[in-house]
């Protein structure tokens, strides 16, 4: 949809070593998913705690395979993220999975740190700011439902990986063509659960895209 090359509007960043480049397409996604013209405040708060949700998930990613002695770079764009690896030695299903897992699994360590915060400015009666309450609000959902939705065995979503490893694992013939259309299965479904029983187009937009991609993949396997 759009070219991830360098462009003169990147912005990179460096954490623990890894470098970061954030494309420009990232804020026009996390705007349009955030889309709310009437509070400007609120778009604002979303793309903000998007990026800091987004970015810890690949770090997650990131510096489980820096342990393993895989240099790692981190791309933000429009579609949420890439924790791209060069994993020339030491690879193995396992830690492959390992990465995969521990990128929703950082979210998932960073909804507990928001929770904790959260219940310790609300008992000191701090948390009276509505713009303090929208922050909490869109970071607890980010960390909490896109880490779910990434666990869903969707290729190329981490959940999608680690369903090709596990049927890697099992020594099916064809394991990757298995993972491919368990994921067109699967992502058709959340297509039509997003669209006529949560109303919302975008998701639905999103899942079918990637059952669109899987059924590609699977035409060209042919």
């Amino acid at each position: 949809m759009f070219g991830l090359g360098p462009t003169p509007f990147d912005i990179h960043l460096v954490a623990f070593r890894i470098p970061i480049r954030v494309h420009p397409t990232f804020w026009l996604g996390m705007l349009l998913f955030g889309w709310n013209p009437d509070h400007p405040e609120i778009m604002f708060i979303w793309v903000v705690c998007g990026f800091f949700s987004i970015l810890i998930h690949e770090l997650g990613h990131a510096l489980t395979a820096e342990t393993f002695g895989w240099p790692t770079q981190i791309l933000l764009y429009f579609g949420g993220g890439l924790a791209m690896s060069a994993r020339y030695h030491n690879n193995s299903l396992g830690r492959s999975i390992a990465v995969s897992i521990m990128g929703p699994g950082a979210g998932f360590l960073f909804l507990v740190v928001i929770m904790i915060v959260e219940q310790v400015l609300d008992i000191n009666q701090l948390l009276i700011n509505d713009y303090r309450f929208y922050a909490f609000a869109f970071l607890k959902f980010m960390n909490l439902w896109w880490g779910l939705l990434n666990l869903l065995p969707i290729l190329p979503l981490d959940g999608g990986q680690i369903c090709a490893s596990v049927c890697q694992v099992l020594r099916l013939r064809d394991g990757i063509g298995t993972a491919t259309k368990i994921s067109v299965a699967i992502s058709g479904a959340a297509a039509y659960y997003f669209y006529y029983h949560l109303h919302q187009e975008l998701g639905a937009m999103l899942m079918l895209m990637l059952c669109l991609q899987n059924i590609g993949s699977l035409q060209s396997r042919k």
